[in-house]
């Protein structure tokens, strides 16, 4: 057991609501509040007011906190009064249900995972308010949790997800230097799924299909999901619920040690998307394999079910890397905020382009264009939304279509956290001075060696290479400070110019960043320009994508919108193809591509405006070529030869503004090859 004081992170995001969005990253938030964050409390009952985190007698597990997670920091990016106001009733009935000995949240459900990610909501709850009793509740709770996790273990998914609650108690460490607070720690460790250990040497190189009998489990799922109806069919005939009563030791230990929830736990996509800041996150407090593990667990990861759009397959396990297969949201979402740790606790800028491929590809692939409904998992090549059978491993035949709340409900919840919290990891502040991360348009108000710097990023990154960071003011005489800004350069990018003032500097890059280290002055002007040509990348599942930069492009597919259940624009829809998808690229044809952009607008995904587009002449597949299997587009076919006189000019799109697309081409036989 260790009780040295935890480490602090390499750089720091700034505090919640001191980075202000701009550009075309203020217009996607506020689509956001226009769609289904700013009213699914009035659309879905599990977040209604009858939530079992308002102290009612609905749903009364994560739904709550994941919605808060994803609510509280979009209010206070917009500084919106009416979104602080939807959120603060939950806060106050979550900071008034502490019991006399710390615990609080709904009595009728005693599960610590859920009160993870609350405590994960009152954290940039307090970082943007300074509420004092935020403080005193999480002090309170974790001495309670110290006293009763002997007797009370972690299980289930509050075992494979422990160390989730490193990041709020590194912040009221931060806060309050509570020593109690590395004993608390060295607990959840021993009692959380050793991910460390797992990542080093990673098992599951396979489908899970290899590690979990897949009619077996469907089978236990469909009795589990009647079970669960009975129980809310009987819990509906009752005005309250009763209080909750805990499970022994012996009971969630004999839960713990089964091989079938182990390999279930350690093969669920969410799970690992969370696992992987864990052992860098356990560093700071003395243990575990550190980042390393994490690095190697990400490494595996990509190797052996990594997808084109950043992200690795799991609907909802892991499932292998085809096109074909599934990604869901919350995976999407949580591997985001992963990595968005990682780079803060590392200040690795390798994290922060892999942030940015999927912030802007599998993130708003996974949405409507007005963000009034989703998917629970996307396809790199999807060519058909549907409710009929797919290749999934463990969601059903509606996984994919887009709606409020398609298969299950948990990424109906927690999708709200994507854009909002992007802005944590846009600027940093490291000891010596502050780290651009990843690229969005932006301002901040900084503390530099205790001086506040006025910052603003002016750009239309990723859709543009021209990146402008202008220091509007430095609050002190005479209003110029020495630090250093690092400006990231993207691994992609061959090449790059920087500009400050308008005259080129040389600079070397060193890990990944650009070292700007000199006095600044109120009104500098750096210039970062990225080249955005069009560049070919082969896939390890086969074939190949088109990028631009951090962006991925994919060939949109037109379609008929068919509404299923509800009134749009919050309604549930299929996306059936009209148009032929089956087409290759001829590497020989991408240095001849036409590259348009215009303004985001509005709406910076619109599938009908899109801010970027690739005019490229591709070679057509024939259908025996390229078929369908169960209603998906199947595997990419191997190199073929064409006729260049068949070629015609399509127009590729980024991958967020196509619902139905094709992103993982076949390739042309080049004439070296022939």
């Amino acid at each position: 057991m260790t009780n040295n004081p935890p480490k602090d992170y390499f750089q720091l995001p700034a505090a919640l609501g001191t980075v202000k969005p701009a550009g075309w990253l203020l217009s996607e938030l506020v689509v956001q509040k226009n769609g289904l964050t700013g009213h699914i409390d009035a659309l879905w009952e599990d977040l209604g007011e009858q939530s079992g985190w308002l102290g009612g007698s609905g749903e009364n597990w994560e739904r709550g906190p994941y919605y808060l997670d994803g609510l509280v920091p979009l209010a206070y990016a917009l500084d919106d009064e009416a979104l602080k106001q939807k959120a603060q009733k939950w806060i106050e009935w979550m900071l008034s249900s502490a019991d006399e000995t710390g615990f609080f949240g709904p009595t009728d459900n005693l599960d610590w995972w859920p009160r993870m990610v609350a405590l994960k909501v009152l954290t940039q709850y307090h970082e943007a308010t300074g509420d004092p009793r935020v403080l005193s509740l999480m002090d309170r709770y974790f001495r309670c949790q110290l006293a009763s996790l002997p007797n009370r273990p972690l299980a289930m998914w509050a075992a494979a997800r422990g160390q989730e609650q490193f990041l709020p108690m590194l912040y009221l460490y931060r806060q309050t230097g509570a020593d109690y607070l590395p004993e608390l720690a060295e607990l959840l460790r021993k009692q959380t799924t050793c991910w460390g250990e797992l990542f080093t040497n990673f098992p599951y190189k396979k489908t899970s299909h290899s590690y979990l009998n897949r009619p077996l489990f469907m089978l236990a799922k469909r009795i589990t999901l009647i079970s669960d109806w009975t129980g809310k069919r009987l819990k509906a005939l009752r005005k309250t619920r009763p209080q909750a009563k805990p499970q022994t030791k012996e009971q969630i230990e004999k839960a713990n040690a089964s091989p079938f929830l182990r390999a279930f736990h350690e093969t669920h996509s969410v799970n690992l998307a969370m696992a992987l800041k864990m052992p860098a996150l356990d560093s700071l407090f003395g243990g575990g394999s550190g980042a390393e593990a994490s690095r190697a667990g990400l490494d595996a990861l990509d190797r052996y079910h990594g997808l084109a759009n950043g992200v690795f397959s799991g609907d909802e396990h892991l499932n292998g890397r085809s096109p074909a297969v599934g990604a869901e949201l919350c995976l999407v979402a949580e591997l985001m905020y992963s990595l968005q740790t990682l780079l803060a606790v590392t200040g690795d800028a390798m994290y922060a382009d892999r942030l940015e491929e999927i912030a802007f590809n599998a993130w708003p692939g996974t949405f409507t264009a007005d963000l009034c409904a989703h998917q629970y998992v996307q396809q790199v090549n999807q060519v058909e939304v549907s409710r009929k059978k797919r290749v999934w491993y463990d969601a059903y035949s509606e996984a994919n279509l887009y709606g409020l709340k398609p298969n299950f409900g948990c990424c109906a919840a927690n999708m709200h956290q994507g854009w909002p919290k992007l802005l944590g990891a846009l600027l940093m502040t490291r000891a010596d001075g502050v780290a651009a991360g990843v690229y969005a348009p932006c301002s901040a108000n900084l503390t530099v060696n205790g001086i506040t710097v006025h910052l603003r990023e002016v750009t239309d990154y990723p859709f543009d290479g021209r990146i402008h960071i202008q220091i509007d003011a430095i609050e002190n005489e005479p209003n110029e400070l020495k630090f250093s800004l690092y400006l990231r350069v993207p691994q992609w990018a061959g090449s790059f110019e920087c500009k400050l003032n308008g005259e080129t500097i040389s600079l070397v890059p060193e890990n990944g960043y650009l070292p700007l280290k000199r006095v600044f002055r109120a009104g500098d002007i750096i210039e970062l320009v990225l080249p955005l040509g069009p560049r070919l990348q082969k896939e390890a599942a086969g074939g190949c994508t088109v990028r631009v930069g951090a962006l991925l492009l994919a060939l949109p597919v037109q379609s008929e919108r068919r509404v299923l259940r509800g009134k749009p624009p919050f309604a549930d829809y299929e996306f059936l193809p009209r148009s032929n998808w089956r087409f290759a690229v001829d590497p020989n044809e991408l240095s001849s591509a036409v590259i348009e952009r215009r303004s985001p607008g509005k709406t910076p995904f619109a599938d009908d405006s899109p801010p970027l587009v690739l005019r490229l002449k591709m070679a057509p597949v024939p259908e025996q070529s390229w078929p369908m299997v169960r209603h998906s587009a199947g595997s990419v076919p191997p190199p073929f030869s064409a006729a260049p006189e068949t070629y015609a000019e399509q127009t590729l799109v980024p991958y967020g503004c196509a619902r139905l697309r094709i992103a993982q081409f076949p390739i042309v036989k080049i004439e070296e090859e022939k």
